[in-house]
């Protein structure tokens, strides 16, 4: 699953909206004990274990996290992250996030 992402740093996370083909959802990413991808109900998307890749405007910069991805009763994308993937991501704004199973 592909998302193309529009973000903006805010208090200590990036926010944006993350649009696939045919749906566009709030994004919220931010520090979090253990990485994490929550998904709303309605979005088709597997979960468990899954390899998040972040592509920024030259590809060569991608950034990685594996984490675990889960289903919530929410209308909006979750992403909890370490400290230093989210200084990684704050310093080269993500243009779009692939999710694969791990």
């Amino acid at each position: 699953m592909i998302f193309n992402l529009n973000l903006s740093i805010a208090n200590g996370s990036l926010q944006g909206n993350a649009t696939t083909k045919s749906m566009t959802y709030n994004i919220n990413i931010q520090e979090g004990i253990e990485p994490t991808l929550v998904v709303p109900t309605n979005l088709k998307s597997y979960t468990g274990r899954a390899l998040i890749s972040f592509d920024t405007e030259t590809e060569k910069n991608k950034i990685l996290v594996k984490g675990n991805v889960k289903k919530e009763d929410t209308d909006m994308i979750l992403l909890y992250t370490n400290i230093d993937t989210l200084i990684e991501l704050t310093k080269r704004l993500p243009i779009s996030m692939e999710v694969q199973k791990e």
